[in-house]
């Protein structure tokens, strides 16, 4: 039996956090939840996800500044990072695929499928 893929999502919000880690779950994939960007570093050290789901808007250190600093890091520079954002500021957007995230999703747009494909697409999983 192949290994679980590890998801970490990094979301503030409680409700979006469960949500998508319980839907994750019920695709198979092995999820961790974290409300912060400092607890985002940390657990990406000590349990090296196969992927990371990041929120824009963090309290204290926000998703673009875990983002360069995953990216500043060579054990981290090419970890896949899906960013999940409620904001829609184009430049925003320009910012975070210049630091190579695989996908940028709209929070306000996130069919759980879409979401789903994403993920399988970046891990290059096969349905």
């Amino acid at each position: 039996m192949s290994k679980l893929p590890k998801i970490l999502v990094v979301e503030d919000s409680g409700f979006f956090r469960r949500a998508i880690s319980e839907s994750l779950k019920n695709e198979g994939y092995e999820v961790s939840m974290v409300a912060t960007g400092e607890d985002a570093l940390q657990t990406v050290r000590s349990s090296q996800p196969d992927l990371i789901l990041l929120d824009m808007h963090l309290p204290r250190l926000d998703g673009m500044m875990v983002l360069r600093i995953l990216r500043s890091a060579p054990e981290t520079r090419g970890l896949p990072v899906i960013v999940l954002s409620g904001n829609a500021m184009e430049r925003d957007r320009a910012a975070a695929e210049k630091l190579g995230v695989s996908h940028y999703i709209q929070k306000d747009r996130l069919p759980m499928d879409e979401l789903v494909l994403s993920i399988r697409a970046t891990l290059g999983v096969v349905a």
